[in-house]
């Protein structure tokens, strides 16, 4: 791993993201289980052990005018880069955080901010934890990353491979912005989905295309036009097929 990380791991925890905000920006927390590991809006997360659950800090530098809201894409394409080596048919990105392959779920992202300086990057992978008992409970069908590639790293290489990328990635949007990583971004979401994107007051249908600058999805209507939807405020982006 880059020189630039400090690894703490750990047996068991609640959430490595209650540790990781303990410790400065370039550490990262892994745990082989977490007991109450969690998502988006507070929903649960399954971290028995066998997968990847770990939490990367990064530094937030007021002096730098970038978002700190767009991590989840900056993270949600380090992790597609990291796994674009193993050639998974059907791999990709569904906004804002949660990587796919097919229909299946195989990770989740979350992004914290625990203070002014530093972002918790929360990122869980199903690589050899058992999953059984996950079908049917969440909204999504789940997989995992032995069960697709013939020969899979071990969970610490993986971790080491994505902390790389995430670093190279983290770079690069500091310095450039989204448009750093657009072009990657692009790439990860696959073919052109209908979704509808539910916020407090309207469900918005469309396919989605892509994103803007400030991370806000486009979708295309029926007659080929295009709109935006401000990202802030959707609760749920949920494909249609």
């Amino acid at each position: 791993m880059s020189n630039k990380w400090k690894v703490k791991e750990i047996d068991e925890c609640e959430s490595t993201f209650n540790e990781a905000r303990k410790l400065p920006a370039w550490s990262v927390v892994t745990a082989r289980s977490q007991t109450r590991g969690r998502g988006r809006f507070n929903r649960a997360w399954t971290g028995n052990d066998g997968g990847l659950w770990a939490t990367y800090n990064l530094p937030l530098d007021a002096s730098v005018n970038r978002h700190w809201g767009l991590l989840p894409l900056v993270a949600g394409a380090a992790v597609i880069e990291s796994l674009k080596a193993y050639n998974i048919k059907g791999l990709r990105l569904r906004w804002p955080n949660d990587v796919l392959v097919g229909r299946a779920k195989l990770a989740g992202i979350l992004v914290e901010r625990p203070s002014a300086t530093m972002a918790s990057i929360g990122i869980g992978i199903n690589m050899f934890n058992e999953i059984e008992h996950m079908q049917g409970i969440t909204s999504d069908p789940v997989t995992r990353m032995c069960d697709i590639i013939p020969a899979c790293p071990s969970v610490k290489k993986f971790r080491t491979m994505l902390g790389d990328v995430l670093g190279e990635m983290f770079d690069n949007f500091v310095e450039c912005g989204l448009e750093g990583i657009l072009p990657m971004l692009e790439a990860a979401w696959g073919d052109s989905r209908p979704v509808v994107a539910i916020t407090d007051n309207e469900r918005h249908i469309g396919h989605f295309v892509g994103v803007e600058q400030d991370g806000s999805p486009i979708l295309r209507k029926a007659d080929g036009s295009t709109f935006t939807i401000p990202g802030i405020t959707i609760n749920r982006l949920k494909e249609l097929i």
